[in-house]
């Protein structure tokens, strides 16, 4: 699994790194919300990976973790997309 898991990961690290070059004539607001997204959703999967890999016990508490973060990143990401399209 560290091949896949490692592709993934780079995979998400390319999504945040680029939401952070989106182009500077967007609106801000738009361009903000795209990169608080994807830093949420980077985080969700970190938090994903440290329940499945690093913790002997499930936590709920980090479940319910990964699922905010996960949740309002979606969220955020599509609530920019919106923004920017709409001028």
């Amino acid at each position: 699994m560290r091949l896949p898991i490692a592709a993934y990961a780079g995979i998400l690290t390319t999504m945040f790194a680029t939401s952070t070059m989106l182009d500077r004539s967007m609106k801000p607001s738009a361009r903000r919300r795209i990169v608080a997204g994807t830093s949420l959703f980077l985080l969700s999967d970190s938090l994903l990976g440290i329940q499945k890999f690093l913790r002997h016990e499930p936590s709920p508490a980090l479940e319910s973790a990964v699922m905010a973060t996960y949740t309002a990143g979606q969220w955020l990401i599509a609530e920019g997309a919106v923004a920017a399209s709409n001028g």
